[in-house]
């Protein structure tokens, strides 16, 4: 793998954990509209981190297989 590759797979990285932030940003939010208590809104908002960085990766390690 050459330097390129490398690079261009940690901006891809980086890319996944911001999307993944903003996913946990839009969740707490949304719950703290609905009424939530701030406790259960920061619960919810590392629920949706966790599985929006889970998704992504596995869709990456796919991606990276397929073309590699």
């Amino acid at each position: 793998m050459n330097v390129t590759h490398t690079a261009m797979l940690l901006m891809t990285i980086g890319l996944a954990v911001v999307f993944s932030l903003l996913a946990a940003a839009a969740a707490f939010a949304v719950a703290r509209w609905g009424g939530a208590p701030v406790p259960e809104c920061v619960s919810r908002s590392g629920r949706a981190f966790a599985t929006t960085l889970t998704v992504i990766s596995a869709v990456l390690a796919v991606v990276i297989t397929v073309v590699k």
